[in-house]
């Protein structure tokens, strides 16, 4: 099952999560991880009941902090958490994942892209989705 953060970025699309070295184990798991991660003032909110709870569902939504993202991703890798956390809640998890498989799976390898390069790390190929400078 794919990860997808309090957020709403999904996981398995980042770099940290494909890289082969260091790799990162996703945000709701024990163990490595970047420091940001570790210390995410998202993930670890006091509104939340859970680390896992989606912020979809805060009183508080869409908080700055969200905004924030929301704004950084879309602008700068194609990737709408927001939207992410609308179609996890509506579609279910299943039918999530069959959508981020089709939107996200590299043409050429058939492995995911990650949001935060330009050509998939598996094969060179270029990510279409990734946002031209």
């Amino acid at each position: 099952a794919m990860t997808i953060a309090p957020c709403g970025v999904v996981c398995e699309l980042c770099i940290g999560y494909q890289r082969p070295k260091n790799k990162c184990v996703g945000c709701l798991s024990e163990g490595n991880k970047p420091k940001h991660c570790t210390i995410c003032s998202i993930k670890l909110c006091s509104s939340k009941t859970s680390e896992e709870e989606l912020c979809l569902s805060c009183s508080k939504y869409p908080c700055r902090r969200l905004r924030d993202l929301e704004k950084r991703y879309s602008l700068k890798y194609s990737e709408s958490p927001t939207e992410n956390m609308k179609n996890f809640l509506e579609l279910g998890r299943k039918a999530f994942e069959s959508q981020i498989i089709d939107a996200w799976s590299c043409k050429a390898c058939g492995k995911l892209l990650s949001v935060h390069r330009p050509e998939c790390v598996h094969c060179g190929t270029p990510n279409p989705g990734f946002p031209q400078s």
